[in-house]
């Protein structure tokens, strides 16, 4: 439950920071460093306060390569915002729900619930209806 209203309120925090950036005319890329430079000091400092915290290398290495890489996919995502269309930038967001569940189909051998598994369901279907889409749209032009 803590982790619900904490996502719901940096994630809050976060979208209003962009927002309040496009409204000043700023740069996105560096609102961007800025975010992920408060959140880098965010963990560490909750990695020096918690004792009871068991420190894995590999744990610390996955983070921070996960970070980069919501790093470059926020910039890319507000980027397409600019000059693509809001409902393709969300629906390829979506993805980033269905690798964690495909790797644990995969790698795990886990077999998804019944919500998971109508979620994979409506975002291939959310991708055909895109493509379909921009396909038409590429043709009348």
């Amino acid at each position: 439950m803590i982790y619900l209203i904490l996502s719901i309120v940096f994630g809050s925090i976060f979208a209003s920071c962009y927002k309040l950036a496009a409204v000043k005319k700023c740069t996105p890329g560096v609102v961007n460093v800025w975010i992920y430079t408060g959140s880098l000091i965010t963990i560490i400092i909750v990695i020096l306060t918690k004792r009871h915290l068991a420190f894995s290398p590999l744990a610390i290495g996955l983070g921070f390569a996960a970070g980069l890489l919501f790093f470059f996919a926020t910039l890319t995502f507000f980027q397409h915002m600019k000059y693509g269309q809001l409902s393709a930038s969300w629906t390829i967001i979506s993805l980033s729900v269905a690798f964690p569940i495909l790797a644990s189909i995969f790698i795990w051998k886990e077999m998804p619930s019944i919500k998971q598994g109508i979620g994979l369901i409506l975002i291939v279907a959310a991708l055909l209806l895109f493509g379909k889409h921009e396909t038409k749209k590429a043709r009348n032009q």
